[in-house]
């Protein structure tokens, strides 16, 4: 992957540089954020609503590099000063070429708007590498904010302990701070890499549209309605784990219903099982996607059968709304979920358990969605969530 911006920085003093309502003497210090990934995902959301804190809060003028025609950049441009990349591919040399093009462009971006610092967004280490090089190289001082920070070799990655190695001898050792998103997170990744550079926290949020004053009913007569949400990905999302446990034990059909509402590249391999397996039919659905709240609203549990994971946002949106969550124990949802919620991964036995208990017994299922709602009130909430900006803020400038 090499780059070539798709169009020049204005200029200090132009109107697309400027921030309305403010002079130039008066402008707070500009941050370079840099997200160079082609396509838009949980990271993205979150990126661009820390940038809309902080134009709201006004401590911080934004300035976004990302990738030309992603929807990041077309997202990206409706709010905030938006320069696009434009991502090539080729041989080794052109690799080099477009690389060069791309840190002459970045060193332009640096004249123009004197940046205190500069943010590389990555969704896992080392996905945004070029990025991060072109800002050490500049002397950027980029802060590095990643949400899976979990070894290679732990998630199951091929070729793990390779790339571990990479991330202990040299990675650790290039920005000047670290962003994620939970201090268990924060402590997992100094625990593995031996990063010495302050590692800070900025916690996720969602839309506060989630949060819903009312008790939920309680589950209909009849199976458990479990739904599995988002991307239908095999191996992030352990879904080729939780399919053959479904495939191997029809009994589940008696009283749970599992539907995954969603769109991705396992769902052929979903409907191949469907018409492989007659009987599965019985106790599992594909919908295809939906919103997230019209999904909740018509299940009775949240069912993440993850391998590893940031700190997923349908989680939070679950948690919100009032909807039980029942999810593989990870440093991402451990800080938020009661551990009576928690499984291994693969041990679907376990999670099963838990989804038939949250219907058997009202007393547990009151309990986890208030723990749940206190939860997210105090860790995840848009009011969370802005007070994180503003420590954030004061964190990072005091590293000047």
């Amino acid at each position: 992957m090499s780059f070539e911006l798709a169009s020049e920085p204005a200029p200090p003093g132009s109107d697309t540089a400027s921030t309305p309502g403010r002079t130039t003497s008066s402008r707070p210090p500009t941050w370079l954020f840099i997200d160079l990934a082609p396509e838009f995902g949980g990271h993205e959301v979150m990126l661009l609503r820390w940038i809309e804190s902080l134009q709201r809060q006004g401590d911080v003028e934004p300035l976004l590099v990302c990738a030309k025609g992603s929807r990041l950049a077309t997202l990206g441009a409706a709010q905030v000063h938006t320069v696009e990349v434009e991502l090539a591919h080729g041989g080794r040399v052109n690799r080099i070429v477009k690389f060069a093009q791309f840190m002459r462009q970045l060193y332009a971006l640096k004249r123009a708007h004197r940046p205190a610092r500069a943010v590389v967004a990555e969704g896992c280490l080392m996905a945004q590498r070029h990025g991060l090089f072109a800002a050490r190289a500049l002397g950027l001082r980029p802060v590095l904010y990643v949400p899976l920070v979990s070894s290679f070799e732990n998630m199951g990655v091929s070729d793990g302990a390779r790339l571990d190695r990479k991330v202990r001898g040299f990675y650790r050792k290039l920005p000047e701070a670290w962003l994620t998103i939970t201090a268990q997170q924060a402590a997992e990744l100094r625990d593995w890499s031996g990063v010495e550079q302050p590692v800070f926290c900025l916690p996720n949020t969602v839309s506060g549209a989630f949060e819903t004053p009312d008790t939920p009913a309680p589950p209909e007569p009849g199976p458990v309605r479990a739904l599995v949400l988002g991307r239908l990905e095999p191996f992030q999302k352990g879904l080729d784990r939780l399919l053959d446990h479904l495939v191997a034990h029809p009994a589940i059909g008696r009283d749970v219903h599992v539907s995954f509402v969603g769109e991705g590249p396992y769902l052929p391999t979903l409907q191949a099982a469907l018409r492989d397996h007659p009987g599965l039919s019985g106790r599992v659905t594909l919908e295809g996607w939906q919103d997230a709240a019209t999904a909740l609203a018509n299940h009775d549990v949240l069912l993440m059968a993850s391998r590893f994971e940031g700190v997923p946002l349908v989680m939070l949106e679950a948690m919100a709304s009032g909807v039980p969550v029942v999810a593989t124990d990870m440093p991402g949802t451990r800080p938020y979920l009661p551990e009576s919620c928690l499984f291994e991964f693969g041990d679907f036995d376990r999670a099963f358990q838990i989804v038939r208990a949250l219907r058997d017994e009202p007393g547990l299922r009151d309990t986890v969605v208030l723990h749940n709602r206190e939860a997210f009130a105090a860790q995840a909430s848009p009011a969370a969530f802005e007070d994180g900006v503003r420590r954030l803020t004061a964190e990072l400038n005091a590293l000047d």
